[in-house]
C-alpha cells in the first residue's frame, strides 16, 4: 500500500457494503426475502454503528450459486 493512501471499504478485501433495499433490488426480491435469507444462514449481516449492511461479495455468491 502506498504511503498516504488509506484502504477504503470498497477495496476487494473489505468489499462494498449494501443496504437491505439494495440487496433486494440486486436479487429481484422483497426485503422480507432478504430477511429470510439471513434467518436461513444463507446471507450474513454486517453491523456498522448499529446499521445493518450486507457485503456485495456475499450477494454475488448467492446470485452465482442460487439461494436454494
Amino acid at each position: 500500500m502506498r504511503a498516504g493512501r488509506m484502504k477504503s471499504e470498497t477495496d476487494s478485501s473489505c468489499g462494498r457494503l449494501l443496504r437491505k433495499k439494495e440487496v433486494a433490488a440486486l436479487l429481484a426480491c422483497s426485503t422480507r426475502m432478504v430477511e429470510r435469507l439471513v434467518s436461513a444462514g444463507k446471507l450474513r449481516r454486517v453491523q456498522v454503528l448499529g446499521a445493518v449492511r450486507f457485503r456485495l461479495s456475499d450477494v454475488e455468491q448467492i446470485i452465482m450459486k442460487g439461494a436454494t
